[in-house]
């Protein structure tokens, strides 16, 4: 399994439901040195900040998972970097970054700023159009 740190809708189990047709097991981590913010587009990035910490879950997705994210994180970049797990274990993973000037702060809890019907929608849209069965 391939660990991702995931801080926005990647966390999410019906999320995943929705673009991987299952779940995938997760685990509490952070991320030293990277904030988490609202992009332009409502959904979330990190950006480089030395005296932030980014709280999100190691999602393990398998190499086809994987691949499928990937496109689905269009727009954003994903970097190898290191988080550490709740055990408090350092870990190497991959992260998406979309590029964004902006700074706000998600709000406590949230995996988007779009309702939660919208995301699904979204989701299943990209699905129907670039899954292998399509």
């Amino acid at each position: 399994m391939i660990p991702v740190f995931a801080y926005g809708t990647l966390r999410e189990g019906a999320y995943q439901r929705a673009l991987f047709g299952r779940t995938f097991a997760t685990a509490s981590a952070t991320l030293s040195g990277w904030r988490v913010v609202v992009g332009e587009r409502g959904y979330f990035t990190v950006v480089a900040d030395p005296s932030a910490q980014a709280a999100g879950d190691l999602v393990a997705l398998d190499r086809r998972a994987l691949a499928f994210a990937d496109g689905w994180e269009a727009g954003y970049r994903r970097l190898q970097v290191r988080a550490r797990d709740a055990a408090g274990n350092d870990r190497a993973c991959w992260l998406y970054v979309r590029p964004t000037a902006s700074l706000a702060s998600p709000p406590p809890g949230a995996t988007a700023l779009h309702p939660h019907a919208e995301v699904l929608a979204a989701i299943r849209a990209y699905v129907a159009t670039n899954s292998p069965n399509a």
